[in-house]
């Protein structure tokens, strides 16, 4: 008989579509996998990613709890907005009515650590980013002022709102450069990301020189992201001949007009899940940068999986981690420089080989469930 546990998510994480959701799916199928019985706790809008049958082939029992809309009221909340909207009274009976342990997946779900009741049962609190940074980090990309004040206004009240997860037993720290930070609010243990960590069925030999390109995906719609893509087409692409492919969800006006004027830039919108897949792999140099560091980003794990040649910078590395897989840069003179010595070197099959074996010794799904079970 497996051990049971109930997990707490903010959101029904099917389809596994983005990166925050992804970790949430994985994380439970994951778990599934590795024997837990799960008791499952989850929020959704109305319209947007409704109750799924999907989620019965891994839970026990199934709970969904409607997040509230009123943002106008919340939003004058002193708690978060995201925390507020999450705070339905039948979660908490139905949780307290089993006294096994609770997973939070993430600060948004985690308005019930505030009722005395909940610290009999052991807690493990999961924590993806430092999120009144991330939110702050957003702000100052946001170009729209009320959106801007929104995030600020949000971000003081996350920090403010952390405090409470002192409570818990363990914090699962998405990336190893948070620990130090959590570690003020309990014993915290580095737990990577979960993905869709299917192995391709085979490995897929460099194309010729002239067909090799580079390769920026991600969400397009995230700011963020629009940014660095925005930097790679004004700053890279005019300084290399090699085709650059920039794929993604919804990416703005700007960036299509700015792709459109640079003959080697091909800009990819809303690709299919399987387009994007092929893209991946296909890829002779994955160039991905970011100017946020929060958290792991998802997009990164998926070229270490399936790709060839990875560039990143700093921000995009964990503490070394990426560092000693992937080609590391931080400025555009380096960057050209590093494309430039990649594209003529081949990708090969032992090259993918050893990368793997240090990849899986840490980004193993089941692994990562295994060290969760062993918590509870």
């Amino acid at each position: 008989m497996g051990k049971k546990l109930h997990i707490i998510a903010f959101d029904v994480p099917y389809p596994p579509n983005y990166g925050g959701i992804a970790d949430v799916f994985y994380k439970l199928k994951s778990l599934h996998e590795a024997g837990a019985r799960i008791i499952y706790h989850c929020y959704y809008y109305k319209g947007k990613n409704p109750p799924t049958k999907e989620l019965e082939k891994y839970c026990e029992t199934l709970h969904y709890y409607e997040r509230k809309s009123s943002f106008s009221k919340l939003l004058f909340s002193k708690l978060p907005y995201v925390v507020a909207s999450r705070n339905d009274t039948i979660l908490l009976m139905n949780v307290l009515m089993d006294p096994a342990p609770i997973l939070i997946d993430g600060i948004q779900c985690a308005y019930w650590l505030r009722h005395e009741d909940f610290y009999s049962q052991k807690i493990l609190f999961r924590a993806n980013n430092i999120e009144h940074e991330y939110y702050e980090g957003l702000a100052q990309w946001e170009k729209n002022i009320f959106k801007r004040m929104y995030l600020r206004w949000e971000a003081r009240k996350l920090r403010n709102f952390e405090w409470q997860i002192r409570h818990s037993d363990t914090i699962l720290s998405v990336a190893k450069q948070d620990i130090p930070h959590f570690e003020q609010y309990a014993k915290t243990i580095h737990l990577p990301p979960f993905f869709d960590d299917t192995q391709d069925e085979e490995f897929i030999e460099s194309q010729a020189l002239e067909e090799r390109y580079i390769l920026f995906q991600g969400n397009l719609s995230v700011t963020e992201n629009d940014y660095s893509a925005m930097y790679i087409v004004e700053k890279i692409a005019p300084q290399i001949s090699h085709k650059i492919v920039i794929a993604g969800k919804k990416p703005s006006g700007r960036l299509k007009l700015a792709a459109s004027k640079v003959k080697n830039v091909q800009l990819i919108s809303s690709p299919s899940h399987d387009a994007m897949k092929s893209l991946i792999r296909q890829a002779h140099i994955h160039l991905l940068i970011t100017f946020q560091q929060t958290g792991v980003k998802l997009k990164l794990l998926h070229a270490l999986q399936s790709g060839k040649h990875i560039i990143i910078n700093s921000k995009m590395d964990d503490s070394g981690i990426f560092a000693e897989m992937c080609e590391v840069v931080n400025d555009t003179e380096a960057t050209v420089k590093k494309i430039e010595e990649l594209i003529p070197i081949d990708f090969t099959k032992e090259m993918k080989d050893l990368r793997d074996e240090k990849f899986n010794a840490i980004y193993s799904n089941q692994k990562k469930a295994e060290k969760i079970l062993g918590l509870i």
